[in-house]
């Protein structure tokens, strides 16, 4: 048998573009929606979302699911989520309660892991998701 290349697909949305960075948001492949890790900050501004995890937690999933839709795929179809907290001992809890916000029927695979540190000062949460492509992009 023989098998077709796939052809691997940028996911720019126009709030993401960031032309100075060495990443794009996100890829499809193969029918799987791959997304850069997203932070507690809002895309078109650069600004981190003030008021704490929570705030920030929604702003990270409202940029997962910018993304997620842009290359034909949904939270709906997530596969996986991997979440990176500065501080898992207070904000493991307070972050699930916005993750049950988006994710309240069959959430998708998941880990969390504490980290010392973001890419900005600032930054409580960044997370990365895979999902699976829903309808194609035209």
């Amino acid at each position: 048998m023989t098998r077709q290349r796939q052809e691997k697909t940028a996911i720019r949305p126009a709030t993401h573009v960031r032309p100075d960075r060495p990443y794009v948001p996100g890829i499809i492949y193969n029918g799987v929606v791959y997304c850069s890790g997203a932070t507690g900050s809002n895309p078109s501004t650069k600004e981190i979302v003030e008021g704490g995890i929570k705030p920030q937690a929604r702003q990270v999933f409202r940029n997962l699911e910018l993304i997620a839709k842009e290359g034909g795929a949904s939270l709906d179809s997530a596969l996986k989520l991997t979440i990176f907290l500065t501080d898992i001992e207070n904000h493991f809890e307070p972050m699930n309660e916005v993750f049950r916000e988006f994710f309240s029927d069959n959430p998708p695979a998941r880990s969390t892991i504490g980290v010392k540190a973001l890419a900005r000062p600032g930054l409580l949460i960044e997370a990365e998701l895979i999902a699976a492509v829903e309808s194609p992009r035209e």
